[in-house]
């Protein structure tokens, strides 16, 4: 199965964490993947908006990070008297 852009874009800024990318470097892996540039602008819009990367604009030109999600997961403490306390742990992925 092919992934889609998005997914692919995501991936790829994930993958340079915590680097900062320049949307025209995005276009370009874009176009380089058989896809337009204007349609990873777009992408790149949504990831935003969802909070799955974030944008800085400097001297009008937009560039992307990774940003940390955080989960919470619940975690067994085991005590001594052979009871069991749930807590929660915050973990970034």
């Amino acid at each position: 199965m092919k992934l889609s852009l998005k997914a692919r874009i995501y991936n790829y800024i994930r993958a340079n964490s915590p680097k900062v990318i320049n949307g025209g470097e995005i276009e370009r892996y874009a176009l380089q993947n058989g896809y337009k540039a204007s349609n990873a602008s777009r992408r790149l819009r949504e990831l935003e908006n969802e909070g799955l990367i974030q944008v800085q604009y400097i001297k009008g030109s937009a560039n992307y990070s990774y940003k940390p999600q955080i989960k919470t997961i619940k975690e067994p403490i085991f005590l001594e008297n052979g009871s069991v306390r749930i807590q929660d742990k915050i973990i970034f992925v």
